[in-house]
């Protein structure tokens, strides 16, 4: 009798320690969803002004620049909060947006390498990949994942509602022109600084 009732202690002390985990971790995760929203919409906005008027796509290298600074950023304004010890449920979250990454750059450098083989070859004729609509597929996918493994649904809702009007955006946007990347604008505001503002009211409250 006595072995039951440890039995049931430890599995019911296991679940409240994974969903005060989840909770710490989604009240955590406001302001670092509002900062990296505030970044992809203006990175987005620059890109978008800076490729107009030169007539250049290379402006979307800034990508990485805000990448890099974004990790600084992040550093700064999470090392002093709530400590959650590490559990899966924090390892699957980190997995999905390091493979979101590996995924999207890895994309985008073997876009490169195809356009320098198809020049060395003296291959002609375009290829056309829609990037944009990919990258919006996958950002939306690994959003609605991160939500439901918080048990939020505020996460997975905006996310899901952020990719509709992502794809009817770029389905609206003739291909290859700048307007095209102001689905990450939508994206920023959409799926990550509306979550953001309200998984943060809800830790301050």
């Amino acid at each position: 009798m006595e072995n039951n009732f440890s039995a049931e202690n430890s599995l019911r002390l296991i679940t409240e320690t994974i969903e005060r985990s989840r909770r710490t971790m989604a009240k955590n995760s406001g302001k670092p969803m509002i900062l990296w929203g505030s970044l992809v919409a203006a990175t987005s906005i620059v890109i978008w002004a800076l490729w107009t008027k030169t007539g250049t796509p290379m402006w979307n290298l800034l990508w990485f620049a805000m990448s890099a600074l974004g990790g600084i950023f992040t550093h700064q304004l999470t090392r002093n909060r709530e400590k959650v010890p590490a559990t899966e449920i924090s390892r699957i979250l980190g997995k999905v947006w390091m493979w979101f990454g590996i995924f999207a750059t890895g994309f985008y450098v073997l876009l490169w390498v195809v356009a320098l083989i198809r020049y060395a070859a003296h291959i002609d004729g375009v290829v056309t990949v829609e990037m944009t609509m990919l990258l919006t597929m996958m950002m939306g996918l690994c959003g609605a994942i991160s939500g439901s493994v918080m048990n939020c649904k505020t996460v997975s809702a905006c996310s899901v509602v952020a990719t509709a009007l992502s794809v009817i955006f770029v389905l609206l946007v003739p291909d290859g022109s700048p307007l095209q990347i102001l689905t990450f604008l939508i994206l920023g505001v959409f799926a990550l600084i509306i979550p953001g503002v309200i998984l943060q009211r809800k830790a301050n409250a």
